[in-house]
């Protein structure tokens, strides 16, 4: 099973360098747990037209497609809008959301206001997705046949609150067929990148089915070894022949 997936962060504020965006990481986390890959992280402004070309060509590539930010009640939360005219939707207000919210609000002496209702809206055919730590709402809409879109509030507390409370739950049953990639890890030290490769080429290593990545930091190189999980046998008969090859450099930290 080869469920693919992209992230589309909407915000100026990640643009200009005033937020740092972690979404792709934890959603990439998130998915790669469960068997499903993330295969693209875009990062957009807070422009309709920018807003639906992205999310249109996302679902011409992949069956899952999640987009963040631009829920909240101010004038250039438009995300919602964005959704609207490129699905053909109305947007309607989830009234168990705005209960929620007028319980919230009382609960601190304050009163709702028409602004704050605003984060209470969702396009007409959207599931509503519960924010346990927030307003605005998740939502998850079927645009079409065998895609499905994911729409989260940009904060990092209530993207993972949605994400984990209530996607991740989903997809698993939805996917029960997936299964993660198993993944095998070497460290070395003593030895940059580029002399690594230089005694992989030259014995000719190159294991089949076997995906290679190399991440260094502070004179250490980690090699990951990644494949299907049916592939087991060859990512153990992988990491031997590396273990041997880099006999003189393994960190045995």
């Amino acid at each position: 099973m080869n469920i693919q997936a992209e992230l589309i962060s909407i915000g100026n504020e990640l643009l200009s360098g005033r937020t740092l965006n972690t979404h792709g990481r934890d959603l990439g986390h998130a998915l790669s747990a469960i068997g499903l890959r993330l295969m693209r992280d875009t990062t957009i402004p807070d422009e309709i037209g920018t807003i639906g070309d992205a999310i249109e060509d996302a679902l011409g590539r992949v069956d899952l497609v999640f987009v963040s930010g631009g829920l909240g009640p101010t004038v250039d939360d438009i995300t919602r809008d964005a959704l609207a005219k490129l699905l053909d939707q109305k947007t309607i207000l989830h009234q168990p959301t705005v209960e929620i919210m007028t319980e919230r609000y009382a609960a601190r002496g304050r009163k709702m206001t028409l602004a704050a209702t605003r984060q209470a809206l969702i396009l007409e055919t959207a599931e509503a997705l519960p924010n346990s730590v927030g307003a605005a709402p998740g939502q998850r809409i079927a645009p079409c046949a065998g895609k499905t879109l994911f729409v989260l509030p940009g904060p990092p507390n209530e993207f993972n609150a949605i994400l984990n409370e209530e996607i991740v739950p989903w997809l698993k049953k939805e996917f029960s067929g997936a299964r993660p990639l198993f993944v095998r890890i070497i460290h070395t030290q003593g030895i940059g990148e580029s002399d690594i490769v230089t005694i992989l080429e030259e014995a000719a290593f190159q294991p089949e089915g076997v995906e290679l990545g190399f991440y260094p930091a502070m004179g250490k190189v980690e090699i990951r070894l990644t494949a299907r999980p049916d592939l087991k046998g060859q990512v153990a008969e992988a990491e031997q022949t590396l273990r041997r090859l880099l006999a003189d450099f393994l960190d045995r930290d």
